[in-house]
């Protein structure tokens, strides 16, 4: 069995991977990122970054939609890099 996921081709299974949705959901992206400002396509880049960064966290949750983890793993890097920069403004302070 032959199985079409966006440019993907995948035999074997009947399910694809999580990594395959995941990278069929984030190409599927492009035409909306391609529209954006440069600071506002930055943004989403770190964020897809951040997705791609947690795959492994995002197939360990049984989900059909794969937009449920992905959007997790995309709070998760917001505030991640909140989280840095309020320990920079901290250890700023505390030098001052």
């Amino acid at each position: 069995m032959v199985v079409c996921l966006g440019q993907y081709q995948l035999m074997g299974r009947t399910v694809p991977t999580w990594r395959n949705r995941v990278e069929a959901e984030l190409l599927s992206l492009d035409n909306y990122r391609r529209a954006l400002n440069s600071v506002d396509r930055k943004a989403l880049t770190r964020l897809i970054n951040g997705v791609r960064n947690r795959r492994t966290a995002g197939g360990m949750l049984p989900a059909h939609d794969s937009w449920k983890p992905m959007l997790l793993s995309m709070l998760l890097e917001c505030y991640s890099k909140i989280s840095e920069l309020e320990n920079m403004i901290e250890n700023l302070t505390a030098e001052e």
